[in-house]
């Protein structure tokens, strides 16, 4: 199983940049840049989420499983994240919750 590290640039109003690592010689001796994600929360993103009858928690495990599935189609499906979900989630639910 892979290890990656998902790490976000500074979030902009309507999106954040998110930089995917592996670490092919282990963790403490290499990372590698092997993707770049861009995960959308306009407000219009909101919005059709909403419309499909989402309420809040329903909209962030939305950008989970949507974060999970495009790591996924990029990298493999055989990985697991060590380091920066969480921060990620963070900025996402930041800017999700403005529209609840």
């Amino acid at each position: 199983m892979k290890e990656l590290a998902l790490t976000p640039d500074k979030p902009f109003v309507n999106n954040v940049d998110v930089t995917v690592y592996d670490f092919p010689k282990g963790r403490e001796e290499s990372r590698r840049k092997r993707c770049g994600i861009t995960v959308e929360f306009a407000e219009s993103d909101v919005a059709d989420l909403q419309g499909q009858g989402m309420d809040y928690e329903a909209a962030i495990e939305y950008y989970k499983k949507y974060i999970y599935d495009l790591v996924t189609a990029n990298i493999g499906p055989d990985w697991q994240c060590v380091e920066g979900w969480d921060k990620v989630m963070e900025i996402v639910e930041d800017h999700v919750k403005a529209y609840y």
